[in-house]
């Protein structure tokens, strides 16, 4: 159905006006993303023809009436219901202005469904293509409401997470999306991709994996290969490390942490990422000090109990108010 026919369909359901034929047809038409930026296209053309503030509409109201009473007596007549009707009118109006309002606020929330995790959650999905991803604590997903696995797969992810992708029979790439402008392509293998403040990487278990860097001007996508690890700088350079033990960036699917010469100062920004703590260590010497091994924990209490007891050191559970983020020193 080309644009010009399709058009006021859509105008029909911005008035409310689409039939449940309209509808149908608007969601399956939906499922293209060239369509969606269309939709809020016309969207916009349509808010600024139809504007729904009115100023000052007594005055208007009014002057109107007054001159139609000068050029005929008897209209004067019809003043009540005319004012009745402008009443109405005006709630008409705001009706349309909030809708409108509420489609271009909540779009996010009409063409995505968003997945959250919060402190020390992990939560596993099954995406309507059979892929399976699971989430690690204070992370996000958005996936698509229409059309997802029929022409593309594209998610956007805020976190950290690992997707195990299906290969689907019409070759359609899965595409993950960070805020960092890094994107990640596959047609069916198994990778984790980390994305927070502080940095993105990549690691891949199984087949290959395609990257690239919005930031940068380089066209050339890096392909990585099982046991590869990319991390990726803040001005978007990619830096390849082959033959990488994987463990170590896996272990959070099963509430470990595995460190290898890992310094205070990491396992402080690790705990923060996984739990919402703000952790404060007193001394730049206990900062550098480095701790290796395996350790299962599911609260951030858990494991500075045993980090204390491995480094000799006191752990300050601060005093915080209701709602705050809790904060623990690290202290001789």
């Amino acid at each position: 159905m080309s644009q010009n026919i399709f058009k006021p369909a859509i105008l029909a359901l911005f008035e409310g006006r689409a039939t449940p034929l309209q509808k149908s047809l608007i969601e399956d038409w939906l499922t293209e993303s060239s369509h969606q930026e269309l939709y809020f296209q016309w969207l916009e053309e349509w808010e600024r023809q139809n504007p729904q503030l009115i100023v000052d509409a007594d005055a208007a109201f009014f002057q109107l009436s007054n001159q139609a009473e000068a050029e005929n007596p008897k209209t004067s007549a019809v003043r009540p219901f005319s004012r009745r009707l402008n009443f109405f009118l005006g709630i008409a109006a705001s009706v349309l202005l909030l809708t409108g309002i509420c489609t271009y606020v909540f779009r996010d929330a009409i063409l995505f469904q968003q997945y959250e995790t919060t402190n020390g959650e992990l939560l596993t999905l099954q995406l309507p293509d059979d892929s399976r991803v699971t989430l690690n604590a204070n992370s996000a997903l958005k996936v698509p409401r229409f059309g997802f696995g029929k022409t593309s797969r594209e998610v956007f992810l805020k976190g950290e997470a690992e997707f195990s992708v299906k290969h689907l029979p019409n070759h359609a790439r899965f595409i993950v999306r960070t805020p960092d402008q890094l994107e990640v392509q596959v047609l069916g293998t198994e990778f984790m991709v980390y994305s927070r403040s502080r940095g993105s990487k990549v690691v891949l278990n199984k087949g290959k994996v395609q990257l690239r860097s919005l930031k940068t001007k380089e066209t050339k996508p890096l392909i990585i290969n099982a046991g590869d690890v990319v991390t990726i700088s803040s001005k978007g350079r990619l830096t390849l490390h082959h033959n990488q033990s994987l463990a170590p960036h896996l272990g959070w699917k099963e509430y470990r942490f595995m460190f290898e010469n890992t310094s205070v100062s990491e396992i402080a920004y690790q705990l923060t990422e996984r739990f919402g703590v703000q952790i404060v260590i007193a001394d730049s010497t206990l900062a550098k000090r480095t701790i290796g091994g395996t350790f299962k924990a599911e609260t951030a209490d858990a494991f500075l109990q045993v980090l204390a007891e491995m480094l000799e050191i006191r752990i300050i559970r601060n005093e915080t108010p209701s709602g705050a983020t809790q904060t623990y020193t690290l202290t001789y």
